[in-house]
């Protein structure tokens, strides 16, 4: 009987315990995707103003610190300055002219990272008549000090090899 009356007694102290440290649960910021989907448009508009000024070191800005991009048949161009070779050497192809189409862009419930999955058409003339391509990109996009920024960015053409 001792015995149970020390362990009601302890039981007794720990409930009023327990009951105090539940504390209630922390509300998660609610991230509207919507409108950072747009802020992600924002960012390829800028894009799209950035090829059309042949600013390639704007270009090389849209990226992460440790971003990287992969065109195809190139090697991949990792950090600022060799995303704007890449982008340097890209704008210089006479006749360049580059749309992007985002398709699809989700965004983490996070909110600090993307997948923007789309299409492009490209127009250069290095030889003096134009050719055409059409093909498929991605990017991973992640929200760096209030502002996205690509991440990787991988594309490549629809055409047949040769």
């Amino acid at each position: 009987m001792k015995s149970s009356l020390l362990l009601l007694s302890a039981i007794a102290m720990l409930v009023p315990a327990c009951q105090a440290s539940e504390q209630p649960a922390t509300e998660v910021a609610t991230v509207d995707t919507s409108a950072e989907e747009q802020a992600i448009r924002g960012q390829v508009d800028r894009w799209h103003q950035l090829m059309k000024a042949n600013d390639a070191a704007g270009i090389a800005a849209l990226y992460t610190a440790d971003g990287a991009v992969m065109p195809p048949n190139a090697a991949i161009g990792i950090g600022p300055e060799a995303i704007q070779q890449t982008w340097t050497s890209l704008l210089a192809t006479p006749g360049f002219d580059l749309t992007i189409v985002p398709e699809q862009i989700v965004v983490a419930a996070s909110g600090d990272m993307a997948l923007d999955r789309g299409t492009y058409a490209l127009a250069v003339a290095p030889d003096g008549s134009t050719q055409t391509d059409t093909g498929k990109y991605v990017v991973v996009w992640r929200k760096i000090d209030g502002e996205w920024k690509a991440a990787a960015d991988i594309f490549n053409s629809d055409l047949p090899p040769g």
